[in-house]
């Protein structure tokens, strides 16, 4: 038995941290899609040879918890078959988690001859060769339409290309220089970790390097244990329905959640949930596991670097068959709201059991793309923009605005680079503070994007659910935050606007504004316990009006001299009716 030495082995974890934060800049500097140069909708992980999750550095927080389940599915296809120098890719969902455009390579890390680790990247793809352009196809009903799916295939064997299947990508998407060249960077991200890993080894040995993240993996599971063990015992749950699957008009898409503490153990069961949708909402399990298990770490020790140790002590009830739990070839393209949603029925269901952590509720996602593959009106494209929204407010704190909590921390694609790449040009962009919900601390802002056609031929797709059921809920008497909607040439005669997600709207002429407007978080507190200084501040800087400040907050401002100032004693008098 190696001995393992505590400073060491902090050493080799931090030297793993560092390496998959290598590779997350490697694939930053080397794709071709801004999704992950500028989003970073991806995630990055080193696995042990058993699949075991040593370290991550996410972008998005679903992939790097999901990894761990494509490298035990390929060793399940594979055995011990891995050699040195195989690439594999997988994207079949319901072996990584997610939907069919994350695609994830991964490699073997030998060293003198024996697997040491599995070094990994998911991303999502430009295109993926599905009904619709870029993926989250809205009206899939079975998987095989949303596109070509790969499950563990060897990109290269040994070292040596497998032309085929490069040729078979290439002449299914639609933009395939762009798919190419990122899956080169994946590629490249793969073999930055093979070689740190490689190095670690070197310097250490194969059995230090194992001992030691053994012994990181076994102390993170005790520290997890104890931070559950400070939670009351007791049964908490939350539930939350979706507008639609964008099939079936008259389904009931409804998500249960409940959490059964017991001592220094969670449970988590789903059961009460829909039955699989006929349409692509669905979430695989992986991902729905994933997903609470990086809620709660994120929830109980969100400073800790992720190891399969945040995981151990947590047990699932999730029989297959429902909206949750999907069995294949049921259609997952648009699994990203039942993610958002279980990231919101968290926060419900602890909320009561550790208040101080738990914000209120935050906007469901929301991001348009913009393609064209009829090259008569030009190059084709396929555009993908994420629009950042409003965030719940905290208790102590006001909502976070322009961040996506969901799937990750993930940023927005700046003007320059949309400008740059495609054939539009940003003509507004600002917050749209009317649709955060109003609290002792507010909700973060929205935001209002303007995107001006400077083409023709081009048709819109955007994303957009819990319009009747938000997810943006108020907490503990704070207001509930508006959702997100799209708007087709606003403020003209033929202005259009939708609410509800849909595609293949188009094509429009070169001139056309297309406006998304995302959605606001939740206030937390009842408004009328608001600093009234805070109140003022928002006034001045243009998030709020006065009048507003009167309706919601029962602040009065006068305004001497050009200044808005707060009239103490009408706003004593209004607080107090």
């Amino acid at each position: 038995m190696t001995k393992i030495d505590v400073v060491l082995t902090e050493i080799i974890r931090n030297r793993l941290i560092a390496a998959t934060e290598e590779m997350a800049k490697t694939l930053i500097r080397t794709a071709f899609n801004p999704l992950l140069y500028e989003v970073q909708d991806f995630g990055v992980s080193i696995m042990s040879a058993t699949g075991d999750l040593w370290a991550e550095t996410p972008g998005c927080t679903i992939f790097s918890r999901a990894l761990p389940d494509v490298i035990r599915n390929g060793i399940r296809r594979w055995g011990d078959a891995f050699k040195e120098g195989d690439v594999m890719i997988a994207n079949d969902p319901y072996e990584t988690g997610t939907h069919i455009s994350d695609t994830s390579v991964y490699m073997p890390a030998f060293y003198d001859g024996e697997l040491v680790a599995f070094c990994g990247s998911t991303a999502h793809w430009a295109d993926i060769g599905g009904k619709n352009p870029g993926g989250w196809c809205p009206d899939t009903t079975d998987v095989y339409q949303e596109g070509i799916c790969f499950r563990h295939q060897k990109l290269m064997a040994a070292g040596v290309k497998n032309q085929a299947i490069w040729d078979l990508i290439a002449d299914n998407v639609r933009v395939p220089k762009t798919v190419k060249g990122d899956l080169e960077a994946q590629i490249a991200c793969c073999l930055q970790g093979v070689e740190r890993v490689k190095s670690l080894c070197a310097k250490y040995g194969v059995a230090t390097v194992r001992a030691s993240i053994a012994h990181v993996i076994k102390e993170t599971d005790r520290a997890m244990r104890d931070a559950i063990a400070k939670i009351p015992d007791g049964e908490f749950g939350a539930s939350i329905r979706l507008d639609s699957d964008g099939v079936n008009p008259n389904g009931e898409f409804l998500i249960c959640l409940k959490a059964i503490v017991e001592g220094e153990r969670v449970r988590f069961s789903l059961r009460g949930s829909s039955e699989t949708a006929i349409g692509p909402v669905n979430l695989p399990a992986i991902g729905t596991i994933g997903t609470l298990a990086s809620v709660l770490k994120g929830l109980l020790m969100p400073h800790d670097p992720t190891n399969e140790g945040h995981a151990m002590c947590l047990e699932f009830d999730l029989p297959p068959g429902l909206i949750v739990s999907p069995v294949r070839p049921a259609p997952v393209d648009s699994y990203g709201y039942c993610i958002e949603c279980l990231t919101e029925l968290m926060f419900r269901a602890f909320a009561g059991l550790i208040p101080d952590r738990c914000p209120a509720g935050g906007f469901q996602m929301f991001a348009l793309s913009l393609a064209r593959s009829d090259a008569r009106y030009g190059d084709p494209f396929v555009m993908m923009d994420v629009v950042d929204g409003g965030n719940g407010g905290q208790p102590a704190a006001d909502g976070a605005t322009m961040m996506f909590i969901g799937n990750g921390d993930v940023p927005n694609i700046p003007v320059e680079v949309l400008e740059t790449r495609y054939p539009v040009r940003v003509t507004e962009m600002e917050f749209a503070p009317e649709v955060a919900g109003a609290g002792k601390f507010r909700g973060g802002c929205g935001l209002r994007k303007d995107y001006l056609l400077l083409e023709s031929g081009a048709y819109l797709m955007f994303t957009s659910e819990n319009t009747k059921d938000p997810t943006a809920v108020g907490y503990n008497g704070g207001h509930t935050g508006a959702p997100g909607k799209m708007i087709v040439n606003p403020g003209s005669p033929n202005e259009r606007v939708f609410k509800e997600r849909t595609s293949g709207i188009g094509p429009f002429p070169a001139g056309t504004v297309l406006r998304a407007q995302s959605g606001g978080g939740g206030g937390w507190g009842a408004p009328k316990d608001r600093d009234p200084a805070l109140v003022l501040a928002d006034v001045r800087n243009g998030f709020l009006t006065v009048d507003d400040a009167r309706r919601l907050y029962g602040v009065a401002l006068t305004n001497a001299q050009g200044k808005w100032q707060i009239d103490a004693s009408v706003t004593q008098k209004l607080r107090a009716a």
